[in-house]
């Protein structure tokens, strides 16, 4: 589902920024209905550009962050859509007098509700399907204000048979996050993939692997077997297991001077 930009469809005090494209269309032209700026931070906020959808991302959180990462990793991920406002403002006003939720509002007028992330995705069989994500710490999860504001999301998405999901982010931690920041360093480096190098490069990385040897052993050792830079190998590293061709841990610390530990080893260890 997404939003037409067409001002008049809604109330008046949201057209200004619905004709500044802010919560409307899909893609590299949707805008966040919250920006970094509109929203306290703790320094925990950051602007990411988008692989598969290349524009700016405002990401309110490291556990936003790091959720946004793992879809952007997942192959069936076509479009993720951050901070994507209910502009339905009439049903979330009916839906907060049911349910005795006091609705947000901006001055005299309500503000909408706004879902952390709408995911566009594809089946085998090209087929389209969207859901919706919130995100939330284990704490704010269980604090019965922010409960209560999940159930207006929750029921407004089931009223429209768009899946609504809270994530379990109780193994999101700095450690996942560094390392996906790790491996998607590929991507601002301008490595562009070649199936034909990766597949190489995954068998020669395998046969180097030992338990307990230093990353930077096991991509030097690769790079000279396979007559590259180093710098290149470690972008096809970092290609490879953000693309999960090498299955990387992100429970345990991915750095150049650390083993490197993999959930799924050959036997050639």
């Amino acid at each position: 589902m997404h939003w037409k930009p067409d001002p008049g469809l809604y109330p008046p005090y949201l057209r200004t920024r619905i004709q500044r494209g802010k919560g409307v269309g899909k893609g590299i032209d949707y805008k966040p209905w919250l920006k970094i700026r509109d929203v306290p931070s703790k320094g925990t906020s950051s602007s990411v550009s988008g692989i598969i959808v290349p524009r700016p991302y405002n990401l309110l959180s490291e556990i936003e962050t790091t959720y946004f990462y793992l879809m952007e990793r997942k192959p069936s991920t076509v479009d993720i859509q951050e901070q994507w406002p209910i502009l339905d403002i009439d049903r979330t006003l009916e839906l907060c007098a049911e349910y005795g939720i006091r609705h947000n509002f901006r001055s005299s007028n309500p503000e909408p509700f706004t879902i952390d992330f709408l995911v566009t995705s594809k089946n085998n069989q090209g087929e389209l399907s969207v859901r919706a994500a919130s995100i939330k710490t284990p704490e704010d999860a269980s604090n019965h204000d922010i409960r209560a504001r999940l159930l207006i999301e929750y029921v407004w998405c089931l009223e429209r048979e768009i899946p609504w999901t809270l994530v379990d982010t109780s193994k999101f931690n700095k450690t996942m996050l560094a390392n996906l920041r790790f491996m998607r360093t590929w991507y601002r480096h301008r490595y562009l993939s070649n199936p034909e190098n990766e597949a190489l490069f995954i068998k020669n990385f395998h046969l180097s692997y030992r338990r307990n040897t230093l990353l930077e052993e096991l991509i030097q050792h690769t790079s000279k077997i396979l007559r590259l830079s180093r710098d290149t190998a470690l972008d096809i590293f970092r290609y490879c297991a953000w693309s999960n061709l090498i299955d990387v841990s992100l429970q345990h610390p991915l750095a150049l001077d650390k083993p490197i530990i993999l959930t799924r080893i050959s036997n050639n260890d």
